[in-house]
Parts: C-alpha cells; structure tokens; sequence
C-alpha cells in the first residue's frame, strides 16, 4: 500500500471511529432512562445486544450471504467488551462516577501501548501528546460526576481498572480481528457472545432475564439500534483501518458526547473547568492527526501472539 492509499485509509478510518465515538456515547443516556423506567442495568446491557441479532439478520438478508465463521480473535473481542460493560456498570455502584469514568479513560489510551508490544505498531511523539491531553481533558471532564452508591473507595477503583483492562484487550482483538474478518461478522459474532456474558452478569446480580412489560424494551432497543448497531459497528469498521491506538483516543469522545447531551436532556449545566476539558479532548484528537500516518507498522509480518 502507498503513502497515499495509507493516508486516506487512516482518514477514513479515523472518521469512522470518530462517528461511532460519538453515537457510542448515547448509550450511557439510553441507560440512565432505562434505569428511571426500573429496568436493570445488567438487563438493559443484555437486552441491548439481544435486540441487535435481529437487526443484523436483516443486513445479512439484504447482503445475501451468511456470516463468516468466526476466528478466536473475533470471539475474544466480544467476550471483553461484554466483560467490560457488566464490571464497568459494578464500578459505577462501588465508587465515584468521576473515578470510574477516568480510570476506563486510561484503560482505552493504554491499547496504544499494547498495540505498540504485539502488534508492532509503534506511536508517534504526536500520539504520546494527544494521549496526555486526552487524559487531562478527560480527568477534568469527570470532577463534574456525582459520587455513586459506593463511597469511592479503592475497592471500587480496582473493579474499575479491572473494566480498563477489558475495554484495552477489546481494542487489541477488535484490530487483530479485522485483518482476515468484514466488520459486520466480527459485530455480529461478537454481540452474541456479549449477550451471553450480559446474561451471567444478569444472574450474578439476580437482575431478570426478561423485562416485565414491553415498554421496558423501549430504550434498551433505543441502545440497540443508535449505540450498538450504529455506533459500535463503525467503530469495528474504523479498526480495519486505522491504529488501534487511535481507536483509544477516539473512544474518549463518548463521555463528550454525553455530557453535551446530558445537558439539554437533565438540565445538567458543565461547569467552565468541564467545558473545557471537553476542548481539550478536541484538540487532542486534533493533534493526534498531525503526523499523517501515527502508527507505523513493522513492514515485517508482526509476531503471533502465544495463545
């Protein structure tokens, strides 16, 4: 592949994962109704993926085809993010929604670094500034989160870290999968087995398995459709495309995106040092842009990772 045709690969992946960010995020609004409505959340999250199988029946009709077989790569980056939103939806009752919300932040940011030791794809010194303004963007962007149930405690921030590492591990296999795998197989593979997970979750809270009326489906099919279907389909797509350490700054864009909405939807004014930390994430990604190609991979076939 040229400079060039790498260039508009990385631009359009990036756009991709911009776009998906950023509907990705409506997922955290879509959870805090279902939540007022008296859904779980534990439930909520199953119901989100179960609600997307149909839809991606419907694509698959259209296409004409059947789904690909799925490799082990595709099947792990369904299990880790199933993983990561039923520990991340337990830190958020354990510690301060401010901990919880910086503490994942790292943990997206850190693929970089994992992208960097297995897949030998090595940062620019743009990225390593983006990554420090994203941080602090995104820490500011969290001192206006409410404290949960929990009393922030350092329990609570180990189950978070503990979140982190799923959503890193997700990014990592999400890249690696898109090498052999379309987008829309990875997707489709990997909602199910986040539906199962979402499940033992579900039973490890002895949250229901089904909802009481179908009025409680209203917004988890609202995530199905906007979030997940929408959402974390492009972002799927833009890891064929771009470094998975741009998919980590990327991904900080979903807290943006809910406090922005958050704000006309609950009266949820920012405070000025929020607002601009929302800046500072801008212009981090912004500036992770600015060496055209950040990740140059090794034009050597990258190591196999052991199993």
């Amino acid at each position: 592949m040229s400079q060039d045709q790498a260039q508009r690969e990385l631009l359009i992946g990036t756009a991709l994962l911009f776009v998906g960010s950023l509907m990705l995020g409506f997922a955290a609004i879509g959870l805090r109704l279902a939540v007022q409505d008296g859904v779980g959340a534990q439930t909520t999250a199953l119901w989100r993926f179960l609600l997307a199988l149909p839809m991606f029946g419907v694509i698959y009709a259209f296409q004409r085809r059947f789904p690909k077989k799925p490799t082990l790569f595709v099947l792990l980056t369904g299990l880790f993010f199933g993983l990561d939103i039923g520990t991340w939806h337990l830190a958020l009752t354990m510690t301060s929604v401010a901990n919880a919300t910086f503490i994942v932040n790292i943990g997206s940011i850190c693929v970089g670094f994992l992208a960097w030791i297995f897949l030998r794809e090595r940062p620019s010194v743009f990225w390593g500034i983006a990554v420090a303004l994203a941080l602090g963007g995104a820490w500011m962007l969290s001192q206006g989160g409410q404290s949960a149930s929990g009393s922030g405690g350092y329990r609570g921030d180990l189950v978070a870290c503990i979140a982190a590492c799923f959503i890193s591990f997700y990014f990592l296999c999400g890249r690696i999968a898109r090498r052999n795998t379309p987008a829309l197989d990875v997707i489709f593979w990997a909602t199910i087995v986040m539906a199962i997970v979402a499940a033992g979750y579900c039973i490890l809270f002895s949250e229901p398995l089904l909802p009481q009326k179908p009025s409680d489906l209203t917004w988890p099919f609202f995530i199905a459709l906007f979030s997940h279907i929408g959402g974390q389909a492009l972002i799927i797509a833009g890891l064929g495309k771009a470094p998975a350490a741009i998919a980590g700054i990327m991904v900080i864009l979903q807290p943006v995106g809910s406090a922005l909405a958050s704000w006309p939807m609950f009266g949820e004014e920012l405070a000025l040092l929020q607002l601009a930390g929302a800046a500072l994430i801008l212009v981090a990604l912004l500036i992770s842009q600015m060496n055209g190609i950040l990740l140059r991979p090794n034009r050597k076939n990258p190591t196999k990772l052991s199993h």
